[in-house]
């Protein structure tokens, strides 16, 4: 399993705090007009069934064991443009996704 991040990402996360003792949790989680939508926090926790989808020497991100098949080939972006700024996760693996790209189907 893969995602990656860009250059971009990586430096707008590390200003939130993902580095030492902090990590990006991904989670998948019913919602959106496709079904499914990505949701993403900083957290510090590790849980039991936690899996590692990202590791560098600065970026950890890691997700609940089971959801690799909604995250493998995920793309975690950035994008300051003034219509919709913030992080943009595209994955060309779904199934679908809805018009505004918010989420996806399986």
């Amino acid at each position: 399993m893969g995602i990656s991040i860009t250059d971009r990402a990586k430096q707008e996360l590390k200003k939130m705090e993902i580095g030492e003792s902090n990590f990006l949790r991904i989670s998948v989680i019913p919602g959106g007009c496709s079904g499914m939508t990505y949701s993403a926090a900083v957290d510090s926790d590790r849980k039991d069934n936690d899996e590692t989808l990202f590791q560098d020497e600065e970026i950890c991100v890691v997700a609940e064991e089971g959801t690799d098949m909604f995250l493998d080939g995920l793309k975690i972006d950035f994008s300051d443009d003034l219509i919709r700024r913030g992080f943009r996760f595209s994955n060309p693996n779904v199934g679908g996704s809805c018009g505004c790209g918010a989420s996806f189907s399986g």
